[in-house]
């Protein structure tokens, strides 16, 4: 019901803002329409048309992504399903352009005047409406290659030429001499376009490409692009999958790509977060082990809205996670800036937010900082992010040095690969635990660096990290539950490799204890609880995002569930 969802309370705030923006336009020109997300209150189907439409996408489901969700207990259900075609021409027919579309956030992107907002924002199904987030993306600095990070010891199994460096300082160059080179793993790249005739992409396995600003399969250059449209996602990729002996090797070199043009560059540089999110849906349905993102969004949202639960990248991002997907987002170039903070989606709790370092272990100024407005650390790791070796396109045997958190992102996906290479079974809560606990400053995280500069051969070997109870020692690797949303019944399940005391409580999003689950002793194992979706006085909690927390000691683990009633 409306009235129980913590987020309404907000849908005129930001309808006001919609239609502030949509008066400003109006002033600059009078026939210019704004972007603006629509939501639906529903899917517009009967629980009978709802199973057998549930039905029909587990059938389309590639099997990859099947077995992916099965590891976290992920099942299909009416997130999962398209927004309605009803509700859809209803939008249209007051005239607007619909641009999106996105089944997880149950809405659609439009472009819409003043007069349209308020039409649509009038029918008795449209839950919210507020306008489509924007970021500002930089575009790569490329240097000549002079005085560069380069070797920092030699000896490696590889010829990495230029990029030995930043590959060392995360410890990957010890996991390909270990014989790990992403075999097998499927990462996709969301950025403005690739060219991959380079030279260092023509071993170069693709899965699938798409362009979500043309509708189309092409990721390069298209005419009416600028020249350089391709040069942002060119030179991210090479962090992860270029292979050039001699010159350059990306992390994960031997993994699969799919390729996501999402972002226009034109004379404002701006970057917009619809196409995103239908990018990110896209890649989870081919069965994406992961997705790299040197990309984010500010523009219209406010610090406050950094929490983790409303910015619409996050919350996707979130949705992707729980299917089991790992999240791999650039923190942003904003720690110089009047923004200062993380940028959306790399506010969300299940997502791996990067920043940077000199070569020389040190955080970039450039790097946006933490914490997120409800006080959780970030970023989580670290990895170069100045005169980062990369391939550009001034030639297809073109190769520069480059900075940003653009950068150190798509090195620690590539770093990720190889530990999912390692572990194929490991979820992303896993990964992030693995990472955090053998980091540079693992034992001791803050607001500039996170758990410190990711050390990825570390990881690979770690073993579950625990804090001291007398004499034992007792892990808080992994908490999570399924299904995930619920409605509202779901199950937490955790690992215990020691006996220990436990204590597992719910959470709403404002830090409000809503139930006690588990307070007591427990031997060594695996174990669940199941919660029904009520408080601790046994009244229905209201739909919305809630936290499973375990604690032991001064350590956690959390997860996030939805309830959906």
């Amino acid at each position: 019901m409306r009235n129980r969802n913590p987020r309404v309370g907000r849908a005129l705030v930001w309808l006001a803002l919609a239609a502030l923006i949509l008066a400003t336009c109006a002033t600059a020109s009078a026939v210019e329409p704004t972007k603006l997300w629509v939501f639906f209150t529903d899917k517009a189907l009967t629980r009978a048309d709802e199973l057998s439409a549930i039905e029909e996408f587990e059938a389309e489901l590639s099997p990859r992504a099947v077995w992916r969700r099965e590891k976290v207990g992920m099942e299909v259900n009416v997130n999962d399903l398209p927004v309605a075609d009803e509700y859809v021409g209803a939008v249209e027919s007051t005239g607007v352009e619909v641009v999106s579309r996105s089944r997880w956030l149950n809405a659609v992107s439009v472009r819409a005047d003043e007069n349209q907002a308020a039409a649509i924002a009038a029918l008795p199904f449209v839950k919210e409406v507020r306008p489509v987030a924007r970021g500002v993306k930089e575009l790569p600095r490329f240097e000549e290659v002079t005085g560069t990070p380069g070797p920092r010891r030699g000896g490696t199994r590889l010829d990495y030429g230029e990029s030995q460096g930043q590959l060392e300082q995360i410890q990957v160059d010890q996991l390909h001499g270990d014989g790990f080179d992403g075999s097998g793993i499927v990462i996709a790249m969301l950025d403005t376009g690739f060219d991959v005739d380079h030279e260092a992409y023509r071993h170069l396995d693709l899965i699938a490409t798409w362009d979500f600003i043309n509708d189309d399969d092409n990721v390069a250059n298209e005419p009416g692009d600028p020249d350089y449209q391709d040069s942002h996602g060119t030179a991210t990729l090479s962090c992860v999958g270029a292979m050039k002996d001699g010159t350059i090797y990306g992390g994960s070199y031997n993994a699969s790509f799919i390729l996501c043009k999402t972002e226009m560059v034109d004379d404002e540089i701006e970057v917009e977060e619809d196409y995103w999110v239908e990018a990110i849906e896209w890649v989870e349905t081919l069965g994406a082990d992961l997705a790299s993102s040197s990309l984010g969004y500010f523009y219209w949202y406010e610090y406050s809205d950094m929490d983790g639960n409303t910015a619409v990248t996050t919350i996707a991002a979130d949705m992707a996670v729980a299917r089991g997907m790992v999240i791999v987002n650039s923190m942003g170039n904003e720690g110089s800036s009047d923004w200062t903070y993380m940028i959306a989606p790399a506010d969300g709790d299940s997502v791996l937010s990067i920043g940077a370092v000199n070569i020389d272990d040190e955080r970039v100024g450039f790097s946006s900082v933490g914490p997120t407005y409800d006080g959780r650390i970030k970023p989580d790791v670290m990895a170069l992010g100045t005169e980062v070796f990369v391939a550009t396109t001034a030639d297809t045997n073109s190769y520069a040095n480059s900075a940003g958190t653009s950068f150190s992102c798509p090195l620690t996906a590539g770093a990720v690969g190889l530990l999912l290479d390692g572990h194929p079974e490991w979820t992303p809560a896993d990964v992030m635990e693995a990472l955090h606990a053998t980091a540079t400053q693992s034992s001791s995280p803050d607001t500039l660096m996170g758990w410190g500069i990711l050390q990825a051969y570390d990881a690979m070997y770690s073993e579950p990290q625990g804090v001291d109870e007398g004499d034992e020692v007792v892990a808080t690797r992994l908490v999570w539950s399924s299904p995930n949303p619920s409605s509202p019944r779901t199950t937490f399940h955790y690992r215990v490799p020691a006996p220990a005391h436990i204590r597992l409580f719910v959470y709403d999003v404002a830090g409000r204890l809503v139930r006690t689950l588990e307070d007591g002793r427990k031997v060594a194992g695996e174990f669940s609880v199941a919660w029904d979706g009520t408080d601790s006085r046994g009244n229905d909690v209201a739909s919305g995002v809630y936290f499973g927390r375990l604690t032991v000691g001064d350590r956690t683990a959390s997860t996030k569930v939805a309830i959906v009633r």
